[in-house]
C-alpha cells in the first residue's frame, strides 16, 4: 500500500511540472506576439480612445497638424500627435 501511494504522489508531482512547462511556453508565445504586434495594438487603442473622445470627428476631414504646429503621424487609419 505504501509503495502505491508513493507512486501516485510522484505521478502527481510530474504532472504539475508538465503543466508549469506548458504555462511558461504559453507565456513566452504571448510575450513574443505582443512584442511583434505591440505598436499596432497601441495605435488601435489610440484610435479607439480618440473615437470615443471625439465622436463627431471622422478623421478624414481634419487638418493633419498637431496643436504645437508639428505634423501629425499616420498610425493605422488616423493621424496622431506625439
Amino acid at each position: 500500500m505504501g509503495h502505491w501511494l508513493r507512486q501516485q504522489a510522484m505521478r502527481k508531482g510530474q504532472s504539475m511540472v508538465e503543466y508549469a512547462i506548458i504555462l511558461v511556453l504559453v507565456a513566452c508565445v504571448c510575450i513574443g506576439v505582443l512584442a511583434v504586434t505591440g505598436n499596432q495594438v497601441t495605435a488601435t487603442f489610440q484610435d479607439i480612445e480618440e473615437t470615443l473622445m471625439n465622436p463627431d470627428d471622422t478623421g478624414g476631414t481634419a487638418v493633419y497638424t498637431c496643436p504645437d504646429g508639428n505634423p501629425a503621424v499616420l498610425h493605422g487609419h488616423k493621424y496622431h500627435c506625439h
